[in-house]
């Protein structure tokens, strides 16, 4: 294809919605002119027809004024010539005034006759300029939304390459602390080993961030890998209370749990748990001391209930509505300088999504907040071995 008939396609293409855009507002505007040039022209033509059977009417007064001046010339005045005279100058009188009044108001209509085009010219000018918005509008609204796609795969991208890159070191670390601290502690000075506690307390928190990041992008890549089998929801819950204790003891926070699952579910004990520690020590972490947090298990309409609900200081309706997002941290959080990297509730949310249950919060500013989260049960207790 010749270089030219290609840059023309290509410009067709580009601009195909703009051309089809003029075509109909040019259609549009030779309607519209051609409609009211047509009845301006209709109209004058009927006002010039009847212009001139008025002329008529007042050229016949006037002849009819002419004969009876003959005739007066002829007969002389009498009453009945001076009675008809004074009609048919009346009438021509009439005549005279229709004419003129006629010629005047012509002008008026055909002015606003001309307005009234000018207006349906700008009329349509303005719809033209009203669609261009709109296809502009539109245009940005996909541009950003390709855009969006682009920049959150490309996120998706660096945080598994990073995770990945972070992770195979950061075993490496771990392994050789480990070895200093369980071989070589006796040999070393009370700072060296404060020194290796704080490395190796970093390390770790490094090291979950790493595991909290790959697990983001593994629920975003398409769900958690899951391995299912018969989960005990209470059980799970009296290991993280009791995981939860010492924290809570150190920060003097009553830290109690009801239990009250009646039936075995089907799911992932590793992840369940794991969503189980991130509820309750984000309680742990909002409660001020001397405060409460209770996590209660329950079956409910045929759904196994974990809730952990604490009396801090409460989430903002604002804050809810993006709680799960990743990287979000509420306005509290943030004041309260607690530390954090807004990926628990995302990563709680995606293990609840993969065992398709349902998670909610319930808040009061300065008051409580409530985290439920329902499962389906599944499956029948096991009978007890006799």
């Amino acid at each position: 294809m010749p270089a030219t008939a290609r840059g023309r396609t290509s410009w067709l293409g580009r601009h195909q919605q703009r051309v089809l855009y003029g075509l109909a507002a040019a259609s549009l505007i030779v309607t519209l002119a051609a409609g009211a040039v047509g009845g301006v022209l209709l109209r004058h033509a009927a006002n010039v027809e009847r212009q001139a059977l008025r002329t008529q009417s007042l050229a016949g007064a006037v002849s009819e004024l002419q004969s009876f001046s003959l005739r007066l010339e002829a007969e002389g005045l009498t009453a009945q010539l001076a009675a008809e005279r004074a009609g048919e100058l009346a009438d021509a009188n009439t005549a005279l005034r229709a004419v003129t009044r006629h010629d005047r108001a012509e002008g008026d209509r055909l002015r606003g006759a001309y307005l009234t085009v000018v207006s349906a010219l700008l009329l349509v000018v303005l719809l033209i300029w009203q669609f261009e918005l709109q296809r502009k509008a539109g245009r940005i609204d996909r541009d950003n939304a390709a855009r969006s796609e682009e920049l959150s795969r490309l996120r998706e991208e660096f945080v598994a390459a990073v995770s990945h890159e972070l992770r195979t070191p950061l075993t490496s670390i771990i392994g050789y602390l480990d070895l200093v601290v369980d071989g070589e502690m006796e040999n070393l000075t009370t700072e060296q080993q404060s020194y290796l506690g704080v490395v190796q307390r970093n390390a770790d928190r490094l090291h979950e961030l790493v595991g909290d990041l790959l697990l983001v992008a593994e629920a975003e890549g398409g769900g958690l890998a899951l391995d299912i089998n018969d989960v005990d929801l209470d059980a799970l819950a009296t290991r993280c209370v009791e995981s939860a204790r010492p924290t809570a003891n150190a920060e003097e926070i009553g830290l109690t749990v009801e239990l009250g699952a009646t039936r075995l579910i089907r799911g992932d004990a590793v992840r369940l748990e794991q969503m189980m520690d991130n509820l309750v020590s984000n309680a742990l972490k909002f409660t001020p001391s001397g405060g409460r947090v209770a996590v209660r298990t329950a079956t409910e309409d045929g759904h196994a209930l974990f809730e952990v609900s604490d009396d801090g200081p409460g989430i903002s309706a604002a804050d809810q509505a993006q709680l799960f997002d990743r990287f979000f941290r509420t306005r509290g959080a943030i004041d309260l300088a607690i530390r954090g990297t807004g990926l628990g509730l995302a990563i709680t949310k995606a293990i609840v999504d993969a065992h398709h249950g349902s998670i909610t919060v319930e808040s009061a500013v300065g008051r409580y907040s409530i985290f439920r989260v329902r499962l389906p049960e599944t499956h029948e207790p096991t009978p007890a071995a006799v």
